[in-house]
């Protein structure tokens, strides 16, 4: 006769489990940063894109030469002054580095090696942009200038190249 007073109990219910949604708040404020750090990010790599497309497009005129020079036979002018046309117009015109405009022979062989922290343009290979290559009979190391603009063309950068040659100036 000694009934359980726990048989009269009720089962527990256990509450029911919180949706994912809507989130907290915090996940809110969470995703906000998480979106307003990508367009960041979106924005500065296309700015960079952006900057560094004449370089790309430097870097891929001088290996179409290097190509050219391989299959067939340049004379010695043509390629100096196509590399001498690269570099004028990459540092001058998309790089804005109006000083070198009117720069030639020693003085932009300098502007050259300060560029590409080197002596290859003033005493090496690349000595043929100055003076030499007016002359009636040059030397020419092609390989030698090719490794020296393709050299300058991997240290060029549009914003510290620019900030060297005002300095210098």
């Amino acid at each position: 006769m000694n009934a359980d007073p726990l048989d009269a109990l009720k089962d527990i219910y256990l509450p029911v489990e919180p949706h994912w949604w809507p989130p907290a708040p915090g996940w809110w404020i969470a995703a906000v940063l998480v979106l307003i750090g990508l367009w960041w990010l979106g924005r500065r790599w296309w700015a960079y894109h952006t900057a560094t497309r004449p370089i790309r497009e430097a870097k891929r005129i001088v290996d179409a030469l290097a190509e050219e020079d391989a299959s067939s036979s340049l004379n010695d002018v043509t390629v100096v002054n196509q590399c001498n046309e690269v570099l004028k117009r990459l540092l001058v015109v998309a790089l804005d580095m109006r000083t070198l405009g009117n720069q030639s022979g020693a003085q932009w062989l300098c502007a050259l090696d300060r560029l590409s922290n080197t002596c290859d343009f003033t005493q090496g290979p690349g000595s043929v942009l100055g003076e030499d290559r007016f002359k009636a009979e040059f030397s020419l190391d092609r390989e030698g200038l090719l490794a020296c603009v393709n050299h300058l063309l991997s240290k060029v950068h549009y914003r510290k190249s620019k900030m060297l040659i005002e300095e210098s100036v």
